[in-house]
């Protein structure tokens, strides 16, 4: 395995958090986490008790959440934050209403643009590093909706993986960048140019902090597709992707490579799943294989290429690509692989195969909204 010494998958919540939970409980020095949304919720109330324990026995405790993701639930975090003694900071930070109402008054079109940046820019990764030594990783958020043992049936299918190895240093650079980026403004742009210099890249580990880094993720995703020479098994929850990469996978199909993609049959954005109408249907109609999850929300993004998996937080589409901070982990040994084609072909038999009538000319008012959320794609 290249750089990770240890990993295990998860393909639920109940088991990602029962183990992430024994290690913060093992945990001896450090726990830093970070997550688009933190709800609070049962899931979470158990853990942050379980933080606060990691506090009290000398753990440093530092939590990142995401101004958009976790908004609604930011004021009660931190008072529940400041009185364990947890160290909890916003990705871009949004005004509060009584805050927003006060200040209409003096917003000059420069503060408004400056406030859209904010929002369109968010801190989508989901890690927690222990001790420096261990990581966990995935697109699993911390909110019961993934957890069956609190919200049976409607749980969300989700994965995440727990690592170990050298690059869970790089892991915990990565939060220090962002960590200091939540407190001074601008700080990331001078590091780049004279103090920071990001670690030499692994083919084990994808992160996109810096323009550099978001430009050499993609173009790894898509020359990796474009070698292909077996198999790419896409899941993915928001499937909107940019021309180049729907060229790679059909020039993969022509050569003989089995590409099949899974997407949601409900999802929790449909504004997404209406914007991704024409694509499925152009995928479909040059003989795609597309397939729909059934049993509940779909939120896992992984790939199998080859004999490769890939776990992580990053979306197919314009956001993640240009604007929000993922991470992808790597694994190439036997045991992911083998791991990850048995939960594929558990989520097809969930899912139902989709056929060129399921996607014929709707109505025109559902042309209407399909050709709007199109329009908006590069928003979600």
């Amino acid at each position: 395995m290249d750089n990770w010494t240890r990993s295990q998958i998860f393909h639920s919540g109940n088991d990602f958090f029962t183990s992430l939970r024994a290690d913060i409980v093992a945990a001896q020095k450090s726990i830093t986490l970070e997550s688009y949304i933190f709800a609070l919720d049962r899931l979470t109330e158990p853990l942050l008790k379980d933080l606060e324990e990691a506090r009290q026995r000398g753990c440093t405790v530092k939590i990142i959440v995401d101004g958009f993701g976790a908004y609604e639930n930011i004021p009660a975090l931190d008072r529940i934050c400041e009185k364990a003694g947890i160290e909890l900071r916003v990705f871009h930070p949004l005004p509060y209403p009584l805050l927003w109402f006060r200040k209409m008054s003096f917003l000059t079109e420069g503060r408004t643009l400056f406030l859209f940046r904010r929002v369109n820019r968010r801190n989508h990764r989901k890690i927690v590093v222990i001790d420096e030594k261990v990581a966990y990783l995935g697109s699993i958020n911390f909110i019961e909706n993934h957890c069956a043992s609190i919200v049976g049936d409607k749980a969300w299918r989700d994965t995440g993986v727990r690592l170990e190895g050298p690059l869970v240093r790089q892991l915990s650079l990565a939060f220090q960048v962002t960590y200091l980026r939540t407190h001074y403004r601008g700080i990331l742009s001078w590091m780049n140019s004279w103090k920071w210099h990001p670690p030499q890249r692994s083919p084990a580990l994808y992160l996109n902090t810096t323009k550099n880094m978001r430009k050499n993720l993609y173009k790894d995703i898509l020359r990796r597709l474009n070698h292909a020479q077996h198999r790419i098994y896409i899941t993915t929850a928001y499937f909107l992707p940019k021309r180049a990469l729907l060229r790679v996978l059909l020039k993969a199909a022509r050569r003989g490579v089995d590409v099949q993609i899974l997407i949601p049959g409900k999802s929790d954005v449909p504004l997404v799943k209406w914007a991704a109408f024409y694509i499925v249907r152009f995928l479909l109609k040059r003989r795609i294989p597309m397939y729909e999850y059934q049993k509940s929300i779909l939120h896992a993004k992984t790939m199998i290429v080859d004999d490769d998996v890939y776990i992580g937080s990053f979306n197919l589409n314009h956001r993640s690509i240009m604007h929000d901070l993922e991470v992808i982990a790597r694994l190439d040994d036997p045991k992911s692989l083998y791991d990850m084609l048995q939960q594929w072909h558990q989520d097809i038999k969930d899912s139902k195969s989709v056929s060129e009538k399921d996607f014929r000319a709707p109505s025109w008012i559902a042309r209407l909204i399909y050709w709007v959320a199109f329009r908006l794609r590069y928003m979600l």
